[in-house]
């Protein structure tokens, strides 16, 4: 059974397929910390993912995987403080900067752009679905194997500071903006649970976040004007 260690929960899994093992392999855990789960995957588990929406036609190895995501992230909501954040993190100097939009937005692209202006500064956290916790008084983001199409992720932690709303437009603009309006934005990129405990769970982290990180929304086009202003903003305080 392999063990792994993603954003510093140690747990076993035991995987129907091999594309599970295989996606993972970059986190196995071979130290001395004891797994504080285990994941014991089954057909159960692949046909409530086919429920969600658009996911009915995907191959059960891959819905597989979305399921052990989904326990993972169920136990670090419950347990360690943690939420998954759609986004594309990257870290710079060490620190951690999460653009997040809905699909398609460009949150990848403007990411590859700080990559292209600022070379290997720029390190990728997570490009997808990166786990967010809340650890000794601050919060970190970390790398997961979920990392989207480019499969962009480093099995590594960062101090964040600052979250991005992404908007497209045809022209660039950068402002800070308040808890308030950040949070349906982070409402509809992390998974909602049902449970009335883990929702209370949720919101505490949430609050926690929104207060204490900055939290900027920029409105760009795909140019590398657009990613200078957004570093100058964030990462220069130039604003």
């Amino acid at each position: 059974m392999p063990r792994y260690k993603i954003a510093d929960v140690v747990f076993d899994a035991e995987p129907i397929y091999g594309y599970t093992v295989k996606l993972c392999e970059k986190y196995l855990y071979s130290g001395a910390e004891k797994p504080e789960f285990t994941a014991v995957m089954t057909k159960n588990d692949i046909d409530a993912e086919k429920t969600q929406a658009g996911a009915e036609n995907f191959p059960d190895y891959y819905l597989e995987s979305l399921a052990l995501f989904r326990k993972l992230c169920d136990y670090v909501l419950s347990f360690r403080q943690g939420i998954i954040f759609h986004s594309s993190a990257v870290a710079v100097d060490g620190k951690a900067y999460l653009f997040t939009a809905p699909s398609g937005t460009g949150k990848s692209t403007h990411a590859r752009l700080w990559r292209e202006m600022l070379g290997d500064k720029v390190v990728y956290i997570n490009d997808d679905k990166p786990i967010i916790r809340y650890v000794d008084g601050d919060f970190y983001v970390y790398g997961t194997p979920w990392n989207g199409k480019h499969r962009l992720d480093t099995n590594t932690r960062a101090k964040i500071a600052a979250i991005c709303e992404i908007k497209q437009s045809k022209v660039n603009s950068i402002c800070r903006i308040s808890p308030q309006e950040m949070l349906l934005v982070v409402m509809n990129q992390t998974i909602r649970p049902t449970e009335t405990d883990k929702l209370e769970n949720l919101f505490t982290i949430l609050d926690k976040l929104l207060t204490t990180v900055p939290l900027y929304r920029l409105e760009c086009d795909i140019s590398r004007k657009a990613a200078e202003m957004s570093y100058g903003a964030m990462a220069e305080n130039k604003i």
